[in-house]
């Protein structure tokens, strides 16, 4: 019995939605002669990178020699994020020292990709690679997961500003029984709110920074000159 006649047209989990979409494309990188090596996927937040769509990262990391890839939290669209994956299996197919280029570039293009492959992909002008992720939909049917949004309306990033303290303006009362109250975003530590100020020896340029709060109790001072005055 092949993969295809396995698999329901839903599946109610992410990261098996994911793992299906990988398991059908394998036949076609063996095919290029680029075999899929062992990997997990899930979504989850791009480390350092917050518009990438996607990453891969080295086995060599692993504890278990696996490849791991992480695709953006941030998009709904499931032939988007099929073409994500297929991008991010290329890579640990290829091997990450190629970059973009070499074996990367190679596959890729046989994955049908079109244009500068460290952008995402235009899906209207890859119509072989849309193709071929379209008949991979078919079977898997769409994404069961919803787009998380990073940024609210004035484009200043949620999770970095709420952290898990009180949630924006933009994303105040919510459709989910509100009560009136700021509720926070995530269950993570409350961002810093306090600003640091910069004291500086006028004499040799000492520097360090200090809250408002310790300012209140004294100066703090050049271990040469002594105290120093912060900046308001």
């Amino acid at each position: 019995m092949g993969i295809a006649s396995t698999l329901t047209a839903v599946t109610a989990n992410r990261e098996t939605w994911l793992r299906q979409v990988a398991d059908l494309m394998a036949p076609k990188f063996e095919d290029l002669g680029f075999p899929i090596p062992p990997f997990r996927v899930a979504l989850g937040f791009p480390f350092k990178a917050e518009t990438a769509t996607g990453q891969c990262w080295d086995k060599s990391i692993s504890g278990d020699r696996h490849f791991e890839i992480f695709i953006n939290l941030g998009r709904d669209d499931s032939r988007a994020i099929a073409s994500t994956l297929a991008h991010e299996i290329a890579h640990a197919a290829a091997g990450l020292e190629h970059g973009h280029k070499g074996d990367f570039a190679t596959l890729a293009r046989g994955l049908g990709f079109n244009g500068r492959l460290t952008h995402v992909q235009d899906l209207d002008k890859a119509p072989g690679h849309v193709a071929w992720i379209d008949s991979i939909l078919t079977v898997t049917g769409p994404i069961p997961h919803a787009a998380m949004r990073l940024r609210d309306s004035e484009g200043i990033k949620i999770v970095k500003r709420a952290g898990g303290g009180m949630a924006p303006d933009a994303v105040r009362g919510r459709d989910d029984g509100d009560t009136g109250r700021d509720a926070p975003i995530s269950s993570g530590p409350k961002p810093q709110t306090g600003r640091m100020l910069k004291a500086c020896c006028s004499d040799c340029g000492y520097t360090v920074r200090v809250s408002a709060k310790w300012l209140e109790v004294g100066s703090p001072h050049c271990p040469t000159h002594g105290a120093m005055a912060a900046d308001e």
